[in-house]
């Protein structure tokens, strides 16, 4: 039948794919075949189910596993497929963009899909010398069908976080519960009057100045952490009086008092939309 030949062509594949995964260049086919399917698998061009086979010739294990949608940020591919294998954990590495990297845990049904996934967050930031990189995860997924979903969250969560980790106190792996508002700005970032609103808003700082870019700075600090004056010092390595100076100058450069909560939430939204779509 039509199906038996399919199903014939795509098992002969699946058989060629592996034995070239073989040879003397296996780690660079084993590098091609894993950003070939977890790119494919994001973007949902291809159905999840017609990249099984592909999948297996990847070496993942698909047959009732639970697999475990990641990507990191700031972290190299080849020190996380290193972490994968000290910690003995089955899974595929590829780099998504210059700075994101998908990882597609396939663990067995019994194992502790949440307990692993903060295990591979531990030993990587354990590893890190620099800025710590973020993990972030979509929840456990059983049918291989919702793997392609999974990233996509797992990687909507990694974007929503971006370059915020010196102003946040980030869990281990970051999940979409932990995003908050700064999730659905990113997810509105390209709504027209969300842009016009952000610009409106912010009018008084978005200029190209060196100075303007610094109070933008500080700003995005204070609001992040919470308006705590001694965190936002602390963390741009100046004094209270100092800081003082520049919260005058931000709130009168956008005709706004910070401490009245409404003004301020409606800056912060403003300033999570600008930053988003600056990404």
């Amino acid at each position: 039948t039509a199906t038996g030949r399919l199903l014939a062509d795509r098992a002969a594949e699946a058989l060629v794919l592996h034995r070239m995964l073989g040879g003397g260049s296996a780690h660079t086919w084993e590098e091609q075949s894993a950003q070939s399917l977890l790119t494919d698998l994001v973007s949902g061009v291809v159905p999840a189910r017609q990249l099984l086979p592909r999948a297996r010739a990847a070496g993942l294990p698909v047959n009732r596993r639970t697999f475990v949608p990641l990507v990191v940020r700031d972290a190299e591919p080849a020190q996380l497929e290193r972490i994968l294998r000290l910690l003995g954990l089955p899974g595929l590495v590829a780099e998504l963009t210059e700075r994101t990297t998908a990882v597609l845990l396939s663990l067995a049904r019994d194992q502790d899909a949440d307990a692993l996934a903060a295990h591979f967050a531990a030993r990587l930031h354990g590893e890190s010398a620099g800025p710590r990189a973020v993990v972030a995860a979509a929840g456990a997924r059983t049918v291989w069908d919702d793997v392609p979903v999974g990233l996509r969250e797992a990687q909507h969560v990694a974007d929503a976080v971006a370059d915020t980790t010196a102003a946040l106190d980030l869990p281990a792996v970051v999940r979409l519960k932990d995003v908050h508002l700064r999730g659905l700005i990113r997810l509105l970032r390209d709504d027209p009057q969300v842009q016009s609103f952000a610009e409106r808003e912010l009018d008084g700082l978005l200029c190209a100045n060196g100075t303007d870019q610094d109070l933008l700075g500080v700003l995005r600090t204070y609001l992040a952490t919470g308006r705590n004056k001694s965190r936002t010092a602390q963390l741009h390595h100046v004094s209270r009086p100092a800081l003082y100076r520049r919260l005058e100058a931000i709130q009168t450069r956008l005709g706004v008092d910070l401490d009245d909560f409404e003004q301020a939430a409606s800056v912060h939204i403003a300033l999570l939309a600008h930053d988003a779509q600056q990404q």
